[in-house]
Order: structure tokens, then sequence, then C-alpha cells
């Protein structure tokens, strides 16, 4: 079954290909947020514990191929997001520990048909997943009371059906954007994920979710048509096509304030052997607002790191026999500095490098926490009891300032704005968390120390859009000099 995917997947990826000199093919890119649908049952019940289903996010790509009457084939490429979690109603002196699961992103391939109406379309299909059971390590071998934890396979495949329906509105050269909804009803259970509930410490509860792969989504997207796709490329810009277009784009290069923002993941230093997303990558977003001088930039804003002090435990000749996460968040202010070279005279691509000085808001030493628990783990049919005690150090003191530097690519889009992809390390980040852990295992004592900073190399996507460009009286000051 797993070679019948990879054959669809490149037959997909090879009609695409062989698409792009056809009229009829058009390419589409989207993206929003979703809602899971999971069937809850919390073990043993208790009405002071209430399941917590967050929304979270779909993306994916579509392609389609124009048949008679308005009809196109379709063929989509996506990934889905859901979490489980839980709240506490509970007295403010007491603690709820929650431990829940935000898989990542579940994979699937999709085919059917879609019928159009001017610009309104419905669109429905049938899909087929990859249970993410495999992906999350999140307390895998963990046993309580005979449950086991974490994300248990029940079928490594999952099949569905979709429907959806949306608005496009198109350009002058016949490419489009897309808002729609989206509907997946999921038809063979795939996963069960059981979630590890403390209170004050102790593992007393058990949230046990069931997926199947539903979901409700909004999406928003951009369809490129496949005439257009001939052009890419080419020496001139094409999509510089008429005045107004022109003066957008000049408008976006010349000196003044601009608004970004900013998202992406960092790997962190020193990465545990156990290497999964969960593990060795968190996320990170900025909001900035900057200044353009010639080849020089400077801006600064609001932003967050999430970081972590994950450790693993290898014992008995067993690797991470016992894993950990510990996450955390700082919220910075950056304050950065670009110097970009454009790679062509329309100064649509550019390249350059930049530092940046982060200063944290938060200070972690005033946040502590204590964990005692108990547990034991099966592996190879053999079964690990422990005891632990955690705690993170009140004694660390650190400082505020973590510094960036990197490399980034900038390309005009909408002849108006800027995408830009950069790569960077951060360095000199002081330890804002220390965590102290002991654990008995079958009697034999083990201590960790894990330390949780900001250091890592980082993949950011950015949007930047120069606040000239939304500017209308500039504008028009602009087109009557022309």
């Amino acid at each position: 079954m797993k070679n019948k995917i990879l054959i669809l997947a490149c037959l997909l990826a090879g009609l695409s290909g062989s698409s792009y000199s056809q009229e009829k093919f058009s390419f589409e890119l989207y993206a929003g947020p979703s809602q899971a649908f999971l069937p809850y049952e919390l073990i043993p019940r208790n009405d002071f514990i209430t399941p917590s289903n967050e929304p979270q996010y779909h993306f994916g790509s579509t392609f389609l191929w124009g048949l008679k009457n308005d009809w196109q084939l379709i063929a989509q490429l996506e990934f889905f997001k859901r979490e489980l979690g839980t709240y506490g109603i509970s007295r403010a002196i007491d603690t709820l520990q929650i431990t829940g699961y935000s898989t990542h992103g579940i994979p699937l391939i999709a085919i059917g048909a879609r019928k159009s109406w001017s610009n309104f379309f419905f669109q429905p299909s049938v899909s087929l997943m990859r249970s993410p059971s495999d992906l999350d390590g999140y307390d895998r071998g963990q046993i309580w009371n005979d449950i086991p934890l974490g994300v248990i396979s029940i079928s490594d495949l999952g099949l569905g059906v979709r429907v959806e329906g949306g608005y496009k509105t198109y350009n002058r050269r016949g490419n489009y954007f897309l808002a729609g909804l989206r509907y997946q009803k999921g038809l063979i259970l795939m996963d069960q994920m059981n979630a590890a509930i403390r209170y004050n410490e102790r593992l007393e509860h058990v949230l046990s979710a069931k997926s199947r792969g539903s979901y409700l989504g909004m999406f928003l997207g951009y369809g490129i048509n496949g005439h257009n796709l001939k052009s890419f490329g080419s020496r001139a810009p094409k999509r510089l096509y008429n005045d107004n277009k022109l003066l957008k784009h000049d408008l976006s290069i010349e000196n003044g304030l601009y608004a970004m923002l900013y998202g992406g993941f960092r790997r962190r230093e020193n990465p545990l052997s156990y290497d999964s997303p969960y593990t060795n990558m968190s996320g990170q977003f900025q909001a900035v607002v900057g200044y353009n001088y010639n080849r020089f930039s400077i801006e600064s804003g609001y932003g967050n790191f999430s970081y972590n002090a994950n450790y693993q435990i290898d014992f008995d000749g067993v690797e991470a026999l016992i894993i950990r996460w510990e996450h955390f968040d700082m919220p910075v202010i950056p304050v950065t500095f670009k110097y970009h070279i454009p790679l062509n005279g329309q100064n649509t691509v550019r390249f350059g490098s930049s530092f940046s000085t982060y200063f944290g808001l938060r200070d972690q030493s005033k946040s502590w926490f204590f964990s005692r628990g108990s547990g034991s783990v099966e592996f190879d049919q053999k079964r690990y009891e422990y005891t632990s005690v955690e705690a993170t150090d009140r004694n660390l003191r650190h400082g505020r300032f973590v510094f960036n530097a990197g490399v980034f690519a900038e390309m005009s889009v909408f002849n108006s704005s800027f995408l830009t992809v950069k790569l960077s390390r951060n360095f000199a980040s002081p330890d804002f968390v220390k965590l102290n852990a002991n654990y008995l295992i079958e009697g034999v004592p083990v201590s960790v120390e894990s330390f949780g900073n900001l250091n890592g190399f980082l993949l950011d996507v950015g949007y930047k859009i120069p606040l000239k460009v939304l500017n209308r009286k500039l504008k028009q000051q602009s087109k009557s000099t022309i």
C-alpha cells in the first residue's frame, strides 16, 4: 500500500510537470484555520476537567486539469493539524498540569472534480490519509493502569470524503485569489491519542481521543493559470504589464517605511540523539515595522520564541528509554539591521545579510515548578518501572539579550510587496531555564541536567509590504508626474 501511495504521488508530479504547457492547467496554494472532530473520553470521569480541542491549521496545493462544461479534474496534496488538551476548573491554589498532543501534520492525497459557475465553485473528492502515529513520540512506551500512553496506531492509512466550495476573483492575467470552506469526513479509525493528565504533579487521569481524520476548515489561496507559467523566468518580468503595476513596483522599492511578518522554525543547539521535530524543533514569529534606505534597512517590533529543555534518558542499552518534553516561550523585542543587493535590473529579486539583537521581556527565573511522579516504560517485551523528581533551578539568573546573524532572499510578489526566506543562527543566548531531574529506574539512580535557551539555526518565511504602496494620495501624485 505504501508503494501505491508513492506511485500515485509520482504520477501527480509527472502530470503537473507535463501540464505546464497546457492552457487548461492551473495550480493553487492554500492555507487556513481548521477544527478537528475528535470524540473524547476521560478515564476515570471527572466533571471538573474539560477536554480542549483548539483550532489548528491546514495547508496544501491543488492541481487542476480542464474538462468540459466548466468541470475540472483535481488532485490535492495537503497537511492538516489537530490538538488535544484539557482545561481544569479548580481552586486557585491548586495546580493542573496539562499534558496534550499537537500531532504533526497529517498528510493526505485527494482526487476529485470541480464544477464552476462563474466565479463560484463546488468540489467533491476522496482522500487517502497517512496516520501520524509513527511521527508522534510523546509519552511513547509509557503505561498507566494498563493504558498505553501516546498515539496508538489503529490503521496506518485512513480514507475520507471531502466537499468544499468557494469563490474566486481574477486579475487581468487570469490568475486568481480564492476563499472557501472545506469539510472532510473520515471513514476509517486511524489512531487513538491517550494523553496523561497530572493533578498536583500526580498522574490521575487519561484523556483518550479517537481520530478518523475529520475536520472543518476555512481557506484562502492563490491560483496560477498554466499559460502564465510559460512566461516565468523571462528576461523582462511580464507581470509588470501596465502603468498601475509599474507604479506600485516603483513605490515598493523606494526608501520608506514597511511592515513585515515573520514565522518559522528553529532547530535547537546540541540536539538530542532521539531526533524528531518534538524534541529538537521550536517555532517563532515576529511582527515588525522597518525603514528602508537605499540598500540598508532597520526594523523593530514584537516577537515570540518557543524553546524547550527536553531531555532523554538512555538506560540498559536502550536509547531514549524516557523522553521528557518541557516547553517554554520567550517574548522579545527584536532590532534588526539588513543590507541587501539587487540581483536584477528590475530590483525584483534581492539577496542580503542581517544582524539582529533580541531583548527578552520575561524574567524566567521568577517562574519555577516542581514535579514528582512515577511510571513505567515497556520496550522489547520488558517493562521498566521508575519514579522521578524534577524541578527548575530557583537560583538560576539569566541575561536578556540574544543575537542573530544570517542571510536572506527577497522576491517581489504582486508588484507591490516582497516574499522573504531567511536562514540564520541565534547565538550567545543565556540559559533561561535549568532543569534538575532525579530518576530511580529499576532501583538504579539516574540524574539529568537540562538547559533551555534560544540558540540554534532558524528558517523563516516573511511577507513585507512597503507602506507607500498603501498610500493612495502618494500613488495619485506619482501617477500625475509620469
